[in-house]
């Protein structure tokens, strides 16, 4: 059965993603990040800078990304679903929740304090608990 885990209060959702990325990573989970293009290609820019110490492999994928860098590359980006076959945890940005979300073993939730990403993330809750899914939430914002 697939795990959510709600991240609310989230201060900075980049720097943030990227953290939980090195969480996946570390535990040997094959990581997509689905969510609007802008937002990837800001993500994948703060995974080359986040930390000077290591390196997070990953890869925004385009139409013509090579199958083996598909396979071997631990995070993938994707503005495309379907792009994201074969991963075992999904790090939401996008406003509603993945189609056919049970295909994951954990899907990763962050929300910021603004107004708007509260009440989506809210509807993302509820819609999750009422499918009878196992949600985590961890609220960063009460320290």
């Amino acid at each position: 059965m697939t795990e959510v885990n709600f991240y609310t209060g989230v201060p900075d959702r980049q720097a943030y993603a990227c953290r939980l990325l090195r969480k996946t990573l570390g535990a040997g989970l094959k990581t997509g990040v689905w969510g609007p293009r802008r937002l990837l290609e800001r993500l994948d820019q703060t995974l080359w800078t986040f930390d000077p110490q290591e390196f997070l492999p990953h890869v925004l994928l385009k139409p013509d990304t090579p199958e083996v860098l598909r396979e071997r590359t631990p995070v993938l980006l994707s503005d495309r679903l379907e792009d994201l076959v074969g991963c075992q945890a999904l790090l939401n940005f996008e406003p509603d929740p993945p189609p056919e979300l049970e295909r994951f073993q954990r899907v990763l939730e962050l929300v910021s304090t603004e107004p708007e990403q509260v009440a989506a993330g809210r509807v993302r809750f509820k819609t999750y608990k009422s499918m009878g899914l196992a949600v985590n939430h961890f609220n960063l914002a009460a320290g």
